[in-house]
């Protein structure tokens, strides 16, 4: 397999949907074939997952699996690229400080550009908690002769890890939709305050936002023909915004955290909660609640919704039957499987 041909197919823009799908299959399948990793949703019982007191670690199968989600793949990967392209001249005379947080077994989001650079200008961390990812990464680094570049591989959880030197640029996808049981924000809030300066952290913005929408039309819009779909999956459907319940950046974890309350649970926090009111709409028998999650990897390199399994609508049960009027305060909570918490609001409560 030529390592370098798929990092061009996947970063020319001109590449079509099937040509970076069979691009990415090929990676992946060569992979798996090479470290006996074979990719696996795992969505049964947690198999081999590592349970960590800020979320769950998925496994090195479950994590492989993740690289066949191509768009998030590709839009991953241009972005990182266009990071290191927009931080070698800001940094000339040294070389870059990376940290690939949660890389799994294949490293997808950096491997296959890593080729790209010429040996000595990136310096490079591979972190992951999983040691049968780390021995997979070590593998393939030696298997595609990458290993002239500096490369360390680390084994550890990166809720908790400390560089020894300021970085230049984080990559920390370790995601679910809606920013459920992963650790992502607690990741974010312990690898950004070790960024440089001028430095980059990927993603740069996490969105979610809690919106009323006829979700079974919209499934069904994504199945018609491409064609169909060139407005984009929410076209012909109604959409009600009702609040924006999370951001997430480098520059905003810290006041996140130090603005949130002590949980129910030890070791639990609870951010700040939004206050959300039901609509007239909600008398519109086809609308639910559900939360949205709009991610910016780097600039213009962006995943909206339906264009990735994390970006999928995750409905929300928990605030049905809809009740024109009744107000709910939303909350997102730290810990060992973080989500997010729906209160209702009572009516003493609302009159006070």
């Amino acid at each position: 397999m030529n390592l370098s041909s798929i990092g061009t197919i996947i970063l020319d823009e001109s590449s079509s949907p099937e040509a970076l799908r069979r691009a990415l299959s090929e990676f992946v399948q060569y992979c798996s074939e090479l470290t006996g990793i074979a990719p696996n949703p795992s969505f049964d019982a947690w198999a081999g997952d590592s349970l960590l007191s800020s979320g769950v670690a998925i496994n090195p199968h479950a994590a492989a699996h993740c690289a066949s989600d191509y768009q998030r793949s590709t839009v991953f990967i241009r972005g990182i690229y266009a990071a290191l392209m927009s931080l070698k001249p800001r940094y000339a005379d040294t070389p870059l400080e990376i940290l690939y947080a949660g890389c799994g077994p294949f490293a997808t989001l950096l491997l296959p550009i890593l080729g790209k650079f010429p040996a000595g200008e990136l310096n490079v961390s591979l972190l992951d908690i999983h040691p049968k990812s780390v021995d997979s990464v070590e593998l393939l680094l030696r298997h595609f002769g990458l290993d002239a570049h500096t490369v360390h591989t680390i084994r550890d959880d990166a809720c908790h890890y400390k560089h020894n030197r300021k970085l230049h640029l984080i990559i920390a996808e370790t995601m679910q939709k809606s920013l459920e049981q992963e650790p992502q924000f607690a990741v974010t809030a312990n690898l950004a305050p070790q960024l440089a300066a001028a430095g980059v952290f990927i993603p740069q913005n996490i969105t979610v936002s809690l919106e009323l929408a006829d979700l079974e039309n919209e499934k069904q819009l994504l199945n018609q023909p491409q064609a169909a779909q060139a407005a984009g999956p929410a076209t012909g459907t109604q959409r009600v915004p009702l609040a924006t319940v999370c951001v997430v950046t480098a520059e905003r974890v810290e006041h996140m955290i130090n603005t949130a309350s002590p949980g129910l649970y030890p070791g639990e926090l609870v951010l700040e909660p939004v206050t959300v009111t039901m609509p007239a709409s909600v008398t519109n028998s086809r609308l639910a609640a559900a939360l949205f999650t709009r991610i910016t990897v780097f600039e213009n390199h962006r995943l909206g919704d339906y264009d990735s399994q994390i970006t999928l609508p995750l409905k929300c049960p928990e605030l049905a039957p809809l009740r024109t009027g009744q107000r709910y305060l939303v909350s997102y909570h730290l810990g060992q499987y973080p989500k997010f918490n729906f209160e209702k609001e009572a009516a003493n409560r609302r009159g006070s």
